[in-house]
């Protein structure tokens, strides 16, 4: 009964003990509360046995939600997928339905065993944290499972008896599919013969047919023994295009892409060898974009000097191959099509700034002094934007300030920031590197952006600039530039001083031309030289005082080999970059060195500077600790880490640079 019947069933009788008391003193009628206290029993009784029914009858509320539970029971017992109730702090198991008992052959005594017993290595950790779904896929019996839980808190508080029921959800057939469905995703690549203009000069056309013919069967067979499935089309006299899918992708990965290797045996009548160049786009959203990724990777093998295999995802570039030097193909037509669309970008613009990489050098600092020159011959006026506390070029700055015209040409990064326009234009010199350039947020505060260097392209470049003149086979960003000043300048337009700079840049970059030099070097010097260039005072500005030629010589001191033909050498206190650059460049002297090593601390980092002479590709050794740079000179900056660190990552990178030219 509720609180009000039972109030009123108490309230009633105080009621006819008054009314039979009254009727009887007033009237002496006694039979009326006697039939008042009848009827009340009465209706007592009735209440008493109605509440008793609804406790016990069978139809009842009670009966009712005995058979729901019996069949929640039921289903949960002989649900397909597994359930497990567990007791949380220790993991003890309190129930388990059919299916998690066939699954993991659980004992019919298993009551209070703990559920790592019954599947070895499974954890409740991420319960205890918070987490309603297991981190990992749990795999029992080569199936696998997503392991979700729900709490089962208790009445009281008492957390120390807090249960869980773990449902297990098969994904077996899901993660077979999806696997299925990433080896068979489309995969879209271009082949371009690097070198097949240079090759078919000399030659004629049945040695041209020829030798595409013999190319052709090597990418055939190529294709059949690793197993590709697929098509290979030529789609121009040099070019092919191969469609594939994933699976066959990883095994050309897992061989290092040997066709780079197996093209070289094809040699022309001359003995000169062919090399090709493969951009791979994978991992796209949809063909549009899978096309556009293999073309990305192309242009980047190509940059990169070819004879490699690049392939391009959502998240960067791989990079195999490029062992073999740059072949030239740099042609004046190409530097006067790029010299007419500078002066173009030059023209259109409100002012020019030139700026190249940190710590600038001779060479970064020459070719921003190229584009001074050519902004000055077409009436506008540029600056160059340096941090002069740190740049080795200090005796040019000094040169150039010299001349009238360069009184107020140089500035800071943050007085750029200030004074940009905007219709103002950025040059950027000798970097292609993001992360690389004097100020990173100055890239974004240009609507404008040239890009001029000689470095091979990294998967961090500047892709968002108007103009890119990048040849990877030129000694120097000042030989690129002052190849297209030829076709800017009148005679008398370059400074004295403008053309010892740029010279400067060339001999620091080819070591006094004794390296990476070609025929278009010399002609740069040549033009320089015609120009007033004073081979002299570009002599100075090389001298070093006592006291870091005295550093440099106790740097070479300090060297050790690894593996018989790397020289290393580790400098424990703060090391100026040039003076580990020219040690690196002296190691390099000692007969039997193939490859010269500097580690030295700089600023916030431990840097290394890397030389060769050829044998050996410093630049992919770098590039496999985030570094970059040129086949016989690169480089790296590290944070975070120690000189020795650095030493230990640096011998990985070189033993896994051997293993994978193996």
């Amino acid at each position: 009964m509720s609180a009000g019947a039972v109030l009123l069933f108490a309230a009633v009788p105080l009621f006819i003990a008054v009314t039979f008391y009254g009727e009887l003193r007033l009237t002496g009628r006694w039979y009326v509360g006697a039939a008042e206290t009848a009827v009340y029993l009465a209706a007592l009784v009735i209440a008493l046995a109605v509440r008793s029914r609804r406790r016990k009858d069978p139809a009842g509320g009670e009966a009712l939600s005995f058979s729901a539970d019996a069949a929640v029971n039921d289903s949960l017992l002989n649900m397909p997928a597994p359930i497990v109730l567990v007791k949380v702090n220790t993991g003890e198991m309190v129930w388990c339905n059919r299916a998690f008992a066939d699954l993991t052959d659980c004992p019919k005594n298993y009551f209070r065993m703990p559920i790592r017993e019954i599947v070895p290595g499974f954890e409740l950790k991420w319960i205890i944290e918070g987490s309603v779904q297991m981190p990992e896929l749990q795999k029992v019996d080569g199936r696998v499972f997503e392991v979700y839980s729900s709490l089962i808190r208790p009445e009281k508080g008492d957390y120390g008896n807090l249960f869980a029921a773990l449902y297990w959800i098969e994904k077996t057939q899901e993660l077979a599919l999806r696997a299925e469905l990433e080896e068979n995703r489309l995969i879209v690549g271009e082949l371009v013969c690097d070198n097949y203009e240079e090759i078919s000069r000399g030659g004629t056309e049945s040695d041209r047919a020829s030798m595409m013919a013999e190319l052709d069967g090597v990418l055939r067979r190529w294709l059949d023994e690793t197993g590709a499935v697929g098509v290979l089309r030529k789609v121009d006299r040099d070019r092919y295009l191969i469609c594939t899918d994933e699976r066959s992708l990883r095994r050309m990965e897992a061989s290092r892409f040997e066709l780079l290797e197996k093209v070289k045996a094809i040699r022309t009548a001359g003995g000169a060898e062919l090399t090709v160049s493969l951009g791979i786009g994978r991992d796209a959203e949809n063909l549009g974009e899978l096309e556009r990724y293999s073309t990305l990777a192309l242009e980047m093998a190509l940059s990169r000097g070819g004879d490699q295999a690049v392939v391009k995802t959502k998240k960067g570039f791989d990079f195999f191959g490029g062992m073999t030097h740059e072949k030239e193909k740099h042609t004046k037509v190409k530097s006067r099509i790029m010299a007419n669309v500078l002066r173009g970008l030059i023209h259109d613009s409100t002012d020019v700034y030139a700026m190249g990489h940190r710590v600038a050098d001779m060479d970064s600092l020459g070719g921003a002094v190229g584009i001074v020159c050519a902004a000055r011959k077409f009436g506008k006026r540029c600056r160059i934007i340096i941090d002069r506390d740190l740049c080795n070029a200090g005796q040019l700055i000094e040169l150039l300030e010299n001349e009238p015209a360069y009184r107020d040409v140089f500035l800071t990064p943050e007085q750029a920031m200030i004074e940009i326009k905007p219709g103002s234009l950025l040059v950027v010199v000798d970097t292609n590197r993001r992360n690389y350039v004097e100020r990173t947020d100055l890239l974004t505060a240009f609507s404008k952006i040239a890009v001029i260097d000689h470095h091979r392209r990294v998967a961090d470049y500047i892709d968002n600039a108007v103009l890119n003149i990048h040849e990877p086979t030129a000694s120097s960003v000042c030989e690129l530039i002052v190849e297209v000043l030829s076709y800017l300048l009148d005679p008398g337009d370059m400074l004295r001083a403008e053309a010892s700079a740029m010279l400067a840049g060339i001999v620091l970059d080819t070591k006094s031309f004794a390296v990476k030099t070609g025929v278009r070097t010399f002609e740069a010097a040549a033009y320089l030289r015609r120009n007033g260039a004073d081979s002299i005072e570009i002599k100075k500005m090389f001298q070093s005082d006592l006291a870091s030629y005295i550093e440099r010589a106790e740097i070479v001191k300090r060297a050790t080999f690894f593996e018989g033909i790397y020289a290393l050498s580790v400098s424990e206190k703060p090391v100026d970059r040039a003076v580990a650059a020219q040690a690196a460049d002296d190691l390099m002297n000692i007969m039997g060195v193939a490859g010269s090593f500097v580690v030295f601390p700089f600023e916030d980092t431990i840097s290394v500077s890397a030389r060769s002479l050829g044998r050996i590709n410093v630049q992919l050794i770098m590039e496999k600790l985030g570094g970059g740079g040129h086949f016989t000179t690169a480089g790296v900056q590290i944070k975070g880490k120690t000189a020795d660190q650095v030493v230990s990552m640096l011998k990985d990178a070189i033993t896994l640079y051997q293993y994978e030219q193996r």
